[in-house]
Formats: structure tokens, C-alpha cells, sequence
């Protein structure tokens, strides 16, 4: 299986790169904010790959060990579970019914958090998915998306996957899945496609690739519109409701990979791949950035607000960080 790094790629620019496009020094956005880091490495974890609030406390999935963590709230992580049966990668966290859940890779089994120091299996692989790469309560039952068959998933909440939808027009892997005017909504890869969930067994295509977008990887509604971040050129996308994407931001400071998308104070934020930035949208056509590289991060997770601060997981380090705004 490929590490993280095969997946996401890219490299670390340095400022003096930045410094050096035409136009000169970024935007006076940039000075706004600033990255802090409030949880260091945990062991030998590289990669935080999502956050969680459970509980009132902010958990996170980690690769390369497949761990849970714990934020202390103030400097450091503290280990609840560890690997179970060689999952290494929890790539998905989420609540669900008074638990905490992960989905994992490279097995694609859904594991039950003890609330104490353990995983528990919860669903064994299905159809060969090797991942599980969100997961998502829709109609009081949990759902994943997978790869390498583009599937959705629905645990039968006790220890089972059931299939929802298989694989539709050769798109591999569904990564991001949300619920939007009361339907599933799945972003694709290789293609960059939006799927709809027909509520029985199947996905419909409600936008086609857009401009060689191969990836969409993340969903986020704002003002009740529907966003998709893609890869390769790390743009947003909007969905116009009926069949196509409509392009809202274009690549920014070579920033391929838009990986992470939030809804916070009102304004729509982006974390990004190749260099570890936090963008916010303009609203109309642009990314700001908001903050640039700390502690040479090369990326950063889907953010995530938590008592009214912003913090997203880094790879590289498996750090934690929190968005300090200068004003």
C-alpha cells in the first residue's frame, strides 16, 4: 500500500520561493494569522488524518500506527487506543450514537471505541474496500466511503457492513461524503465527479469532471450551496444544484491539493496539501491565505472548530495546530 506521501505528494516550497513569484511578497491577507502548535509529536505517528470532538474533548486518527489520541487542551497527546489487527491508518473519526468510530485502511473495517484504552472491531472488510475514507450520519445510521471500488457503506450496527451503492462510471474511490437538502453526496476520484445516493442501492453522476480535476477531496456546504477541493490544481468548486461544477477559486501559491474544507465564523477556510496553509475564500473567485508553513508540516488534515478556535491534525510530525488570528 502507499505511504501518505505516495498518495498526496508534493513538496515543502520555502518563502524565498514565494518571495521569488512574479508580484513579489504574498498578499497582505496573509499577516491575519498564524499557525501554533499545541500537541507534538505522539511516538512515531507521522500523520494526523482527522479530528473528532467527542465527548467535549478533540480526538484524532493517525497514521502510521492507526491510533486514537486525545488532546490534553493544553500541549500534548495522550494515546486511548492502539494498533488493532494491523489497521495502520484511521482515516475516518466520527460520533455516532454515543460513541466514537473509526474507519480504517488497509482493511476497511470499522472499529468502536471502548471509551477507555482499546479499539473494538465493529465491522470486518467488505467486497475487498481496502479504505474507509469518511464516515457520515445520515437518517439515524452511519455510513462510509471507500476505495478501491467507490463504494457506500451502511453498518447494520451491530457487526457488519451492508453495501449502499457500488462502483459507478470507473471512479475508484469515493473520499468525501455529506449530506445536503436531506440526500448523501459522494466526491470522486479519478475523475473529480459529484455522486448523488439514491437511497436504495445506487449512485447517480450529478457533475462531471471539471477542467482535469481528478480528485474531490472534500465536501462542505455554505449558504446552502454545495463546495467540492480538488487535486491537481487545488481549486473549489461549486456545484450548481443541477449538473455541473462551477469553478470558484483557482490554484494559489502552488498549492495542489486542497485536502481539508471548513465552515468557521461564517467564512469558508481550506487547508492545503503541498505546503501545510490555511486559506479562507474571498466568496467570489480567490483563496487568501490566512497562514503559512510552521515546523515544515508538508500538509495539514480537514480543520475543525473546536470552543470557538480553529485547529487541524499535520503530516509530518502528527502535530496539532490552532489558527491564532492577529486580527
Amino acid at each position: 500500500m502507499p505511504s501518505f506521501l505516495d498518495i498526496v505528494g508534493g513538496y515543502l516550497p520555502t518563502w524565498s520561493k514565494i518571495l521569488n513569484k512574479p508580484g513579489g511578497y504574498p498578499p497582505e491577507d496573509h499577516t491575519h494569522g498564524y499557525w501554533e502548535s499545541v500537541a507534538g509529536q505522539y511516538s512515531s505517528e507521522q500523520q494526523i488524518l482527522h479530528l473528532a470532538l467527542f465527548d467535549s474533548k478533540l480526538y484524532a486518527g493517525t497514521w502510521d500506527n492507526g491510533l486514537l489520541l486525545e488532546w490534553d487542551g493544553t500541549s500534548a497527546w495522550a494515546q486511548k487506543a492502539g494498533l488493532l489487527d494491523s489497521q495502520t491508518l484511521i482515516y475516518a473519526l466520527l460520533e455516532f450514537d454515543g460513541k466514537l468510530y473509526g474507519g480504517t485502511s488497509p482493511n476497511g473495517r470499522l472499529f468502536e471505541w471502548d471509551d477507555v484504552n482499546t479499539w473494538v472491531q465493529k465491522a470486518p472488510t467488505l467486497e475487498s474496500q481496502a479504505t474507509i475514507h469518511q464516515l457520515l450520519e445520515y437518517d439515524s445510521k452511519l455510513y462510509g466511503c471507500t476505495a478501491p471500488n467507490g463504494m457506500l457503506f451502511e453498518w447494520n450496527e451491530t457487526n457488519a457492513w451492508v453495501k449502499k451503492a457500488g462502483e459507478l462510471l470507473s471512479q475508484t474511490t469515493v473520499g468525501s461524503i455529506i449530506v445536503f437538502n436531506d440526500k448523501i453526496y459522494g466526491g470522486t476520484s479519478p475523475h473529480g465527479m459529484l455522486f448523488e445516493w439514491d437511497g436504495t442501492d445506487t449512485w447517480i453522476q450529478k457533475a462531471p469532471q471539471l477542467a482535469e480535476q481528478t480528485d474531490i477531496n472534500e465536501l462542505v456546504v455554505f449558504n446552502d450551496k454545495l463546495y467540492g477541493a480538488t487535486s491537481p490544481q487545488g481549486r473549489l468548486l461549486e456545484w450548481n444544484g443541477i449538473d455541473r461544477w462551477i469553478s470558484r477559486a483557482p490554484m494559489y501559491l502552488d498549492d495542489t491539493r486542497i485536502w481539508g474544507l471548513v465552515v468557521y465564523n461564517d467564512k469558508l477556510y481550506a487547508t492545503t496539501v503541498d505546503n501545510g496553509y490555511l486559506y479562507q475564500w474571498n466568496g467570489t473567485d480567490a483563496w487568501l491565505l490566512k497562514a503559512a508553513n510552521l515546523d515544515d508540516q508538508i500538509a495539514l488534515s480537514d480543520p475543525i472548530e473546536f470552543e470557538g478556535e480553529l485547529y487541524a491534525g499535520t503530516y509530518g510530525d502528527a502535530q496539532l495546530f490552532r489558527w491564532k488570528r492577529i486580527f
